[in-house]
């Protein structure tokens, strides 16, 4: 990359850059209506989810599913991606990268119940392969921790997280959901818990760790830097589907439940169950009834443990993103053994490991056009003090004067 340090930094020199910072305005709105869960997720699955959870024998036919309208114009929208001036330079390249990251995400909500939804699924998060399922079933093969008689529904697991929140002082909503397809997931600025799941303290623990001391706290410290596109919206991929940020971010969330301490063998059964899922859905074309056999009958899942895998896999039209958990979890857990004193760069906001190299030069430690990450897992202060010391430092705060 040390060949393209001059046409770098004269992209910070020239007047070019003002059009680094329109074209980030414009993906940055762009992406704000890219809610993709929100569009894909079924708005009917409680209803399908007893035709496999509740029937002792699941049906043959594929689930019909419904979806929520698109609430914005694609084609305002992709005439205007495709017509933003970018120019050309090593961050130039970076945002048509993630103009053309956004675009496609548009083409793929647009044709969701087609087959044209799992080719675009594959263009902006590959698929699964053979090398990725061989090490899914090592995982699967973990026995499953006995299950937990001290259960919370989800408004209990709520009033648990908004303690963590308060914690961490940034801004974050965690609400109760009806509609989605795993137990939590996390927004730009919340987190949703499904209505119905419940959640053992382990689980509460880790949701705090990997859903608002990772996806929300990357989110919160990327909305401060000056490229809001990139470090609030996510870094697009350089050359490998799994090189973007959305790797980095389900591999640091999934790395942080280790690090933890709540990393359990179901956790790693579930993610290891989805990338399998996705593998026999897109590779080997096997139906959802089939999946979802395999998954009660060969690897002991639950059946409402199977059909939420199963709908992961299949919602849309084929959506292949769950693999990824493995890619980014190995390319943390490297930059963790290897480069530990990088691993801060990474809460500077939707950062991807791969794009270290022009973060540091964009921070120039401390000295260039990047702030630090002005938040930090407050887990982190429970670890042990050898493994602490890798880790990046709170920031100081200002002492409040008494009232």
């Amino acid at each position: 990359m040390n060949d393209e340090a001059p046409q770098f930094q004269e992209a910070f020199e020239s007047q070019d850059f003002f059009l680094l910072l329109e074209a980030d305005r414009h993906i940055s709105m762009a992406s704000a209506n890219l809610r993709v869960l929100r569009y894909i997720n079924p708005a009917n699955s409680s209803e399908v989810s007893k035709l496999y959870v509740q029937r002792e024998k699941a049906p043959k036919a594929h689930p019909k599913y419904r979806y929520r309208e698109l609430d914005f114009d694609p084609e305002h929208t992709k005439v205007e991606l495709l017509n933003l001036p970018i120019i050309d330079s090593e961050l130039g390249r970076i945002y048509r990268s993630k103009r053309d990251e956004v675009f496609n995400t548009i083409c793929m909500l647009e044709s969701r119940d087609t087959p044209e939804f799992l080719d675009r699924s594959r263009l902006l998060f590959g698929t699964a392969d053979k090398g990725t399922l061989n090490k899914a079933e090592e995982w699967l093969k973990l026995p499953p921790e006995p299950e937990d008689p001290n259960l919370m529904d989800a408004r209990e697991a709520r009033a648990q997280l908004d303690g963590v929140v308060r914690r961490q002082r940034f801004l974050c909503n965690v609400r109760v959901r009806k509609y989605l397809s795993s137990d939590a997931a996390a927004g730009e600025a919340s987190v949703a818990l499904r209505k119905g799941a419940t959640y053992s303290p382990n689980d509460i623990a880790a949701l705090a760790v990997h859903e608002i001391q990772t996806h929300v706290l990357r989110s919160r410290n990327g909305e401060m830097q000056p490229f809001r596109a990139l470090f609030f919206h996510g870094f697009p991929r350089y050359d490998l589907p799994a090189s973007g940020y959305l790797a980095t971010e389900e591999g640091l969330a999934t790395f942080n439940e280790e690090l933890a301490g709540v990393l359990t063998n179901r956790r790693k059964r579930l993610l290891a169950g989805r990338t399998k899922a996705v593998y026999l859905m897109d590779k080997e074309e096997l139906p959802f009834a089939d999946i979802f056999g395999i998954l009660v009958s060969d690897h002991k899942f639950t059946r409402q443990e199977a059909y939420t895998i199963c709908e992961r896999a299949f919602r849309g039209g084929g959506y292949t993103k769950d693999h990824i958990y493995f890619n980014g979890y190995e390319q943390v857990r490297e930059l963790w053994q290897s480069s530990p004193e990088d691993f801060e760069l990474l809460y500077m906001g939707k950062v991807g490991v791969r794009h270290l190299g022009i973060v540091k030069r964009l921070y120039k430690g401390g000295q260039g056009i990047l702030y630090p990450a002005r938040h930090i897992p407050v887990f982190f202060a429970d670890l042990a003090p050898d493994v602490r010391a890798k880790l990046p430092a709170p920031p100081v705060e200002e002492e409040q004067p008494e009232e």
